[in-house]
């Protein structure tokens, strides 16, 4: 009798001890440990995807006295309100953090931003953000003004393959994926060692496993790649 397997998407699961610390993360990590004693107002940067949010979440986990948002968009006419909503969830905190999704972000959000860190400096709160975006894509002014004032901490993705394997066995745990270590293996030696490729690889892997109601093991992994490969070889 076959298990059915259920198309369900899991929600993420944080933990610190899920989190690997490798050498691109080491330097960020020691400051945010000193942001938790002595405070202050931190932009948390990153060229490419290199574990912020699972840090974040760690640590939030891990100290009850943290307050972490992940802004959603706001429309031109509910600004306001967003900031509103962010301050009742953190009010209360004594250090707060928000976690920026990658990219540029809508004027109003990017407004809302704006507000919220200046009711930080009015209220003392420590503050740490965490945002990947492009000189060009820091806007609205205010808020450009505001982020480049912060002091700003640099998180490395990991580039050995042992460090790349960490963080993905930690991404496939999160995300409630069971993946066999074999295909890991296989995808750090036919894919570039990238985070961002890895990582999106796994996930449409995943994802097309469910839908055919398959395994995610080696001997799939393996027909799932060739034959995405030879779709890249056709479109191109």
């Amino acid at each position: 009798m076959h298990q059915q397997l259920l198309e369900l998407t899991l929600p993420a699961r944080y933990s610190y001890g899920d989190w690997i610390q490798h050498a691109g993360a080491e330097a960020a990590h020691n400051r945010l440990a000193l942001w938790l004693v002595h405070g202050g107002r931190l932009w948390l940067r990153s060229d490419r995807p290199a574990g912020k949010t699972h840090l974040l979440h760690a640590l939030a986990e891990e100290h009850p006295h943290i307050g972490l948002i992940r802004p959603g968009l706001a429309s031109a006419d509910h600004g306001w309100a967003l900031v509103n909503t962010w301050l009742a969830d953190l009010d209360e905190r004594a250090l707060w953090m928000v976690d920026v999704e990658a990219g540029p972000l809508p004027y109003a959000t990017g407004i809302a931003l704006f507000h919220l860190i200046e009711r930080a400096r009015e209220m003392h709160r420590p503050l740490l953000v965490a945002w990947r975006c492009g000189e060009a894509e820091l806007a609205p002014p205010e808020l450009a003004s505001r982020m480049k004032g912060m002091e700003q901490v640099s998180m490395a993705p990991p580039h050995t393959d042992a460090d790349l394997r960490g963080v993905l066995m930690s991404v496939a745990a999160s995300c409630q994926w069971s993946v066999d270590e074999a295909v890991l293996t296989l995808l750090l030696s036919r894919l570039p060692r990238d985070l961002s490729v890895l990582v999106d690889t796994l996930d449409a892997m995943e994802r097309a496993a469910l839908q055919q109601r398959r395994r995610l093991n080696v001997v799939w992994a393996r027909q799932y790649l060739v034959q995405w490969q030879q779709g890249e070889d056709h479109r191109s």
